[in-house]
């Protein structure tokens, strides 16, 4: 949309502000398509301003209230997998994470996050360490590290020539059996789920939680056993 285009000078400002900023990995790029006002926000995703105001209003947006309902179901579902290492993609400023180390004490969580603006507001609600600054499309150095790897309005939100390298992505970070959850907008277009089988889905107002198990071979078949 026009409206959220960002001009070449002021994406260039930004792209080396954000290389400079405490929180950032210095072998960490970023693709063109990263620097738009994401939700009208005047520098999208990179300045302490922005990230404040997504913190504070559009996340709350993007849940439309059931931010509490997809904790419970998500806490269940790592619950009963028995997962002990979890990774979310793109966490933003750490409150679902947060929610559920809370929930799920022995459970160890990680997170992924291409803002370093992001990453430091994570940092002071989770602790250092807990968020890494990097790419969640590039996840090879972790691949079948994790036992659940979440998703939270994230692949649905990229430009769809991306959502499927974000999905695969998951996928490979997940470890032979273990989950690839994700929460969507329900419109959104979804990729095809590469080597993973969807076990569980929910319905969550105008989002969809989906479960998905990692296999050898290619997803496709259902296996309705979240709830």
């Amino acid at each position: 949309m026009w409206l959220q285009e960002m001009p070449r000078r002021q994406a260039r400002m930004l792209r080396g502000a954000a290389a400079r900023h405490p929180a950032a990995a210095a072998d960490v790029d970023y693709p063109d398509w990263y620097f738009k006002r994401w939700h009208f926000l005047p520098e999208g995703y990179l300045s302490e301003r922005s990230v404040a105001w997504y913190d504070r209003v559009i996340r709350r947006v993007y849940w439309a209230g059931d931010e509490g309902q997809a904790v419970r179901v998500l806490a269940r579902w790592l619950e009963r997998s028995g997962a002990r290492r979890v990774l979310e993609t793109a966490p933003g400023p750490g409150r679902l994470l947060a929610a559920l180390r809370q929930r799920l004490p022995q459970v160890e969580f990680r997170g992924v996050e291409l803002s370093p603006y992001f990453v430091a507001a994570s940092r002071r609600r989770l602790g250092e360490g807990a968020v890494v600054h990097g790419d969640a499309r590039e996840l090879s150095k972790v691949a079948g590290v994790f036992d659940a790897v979440i998703g939270a309005h994230y692949v649905g939100h990229v430009p769809p020539g991306e959502r499927g390298r974000a999905f695969a992505a998951m996928a490979t970070a997940a470890r032979p059996g273990g989950l690839v959850i994700t929460v969507e907008h329900r419109w959104h277009r979804w990729p095809a789920a590469e080597g993973l089988r969807l076990a569980g889905r929910r319905g969550l107002g105008f989002s969809e939680i989906r479960c998905y198990r990692r296999t050898a071979g290619k997803g496709g078949s259902h296996d309705d056993a979240g709830s």
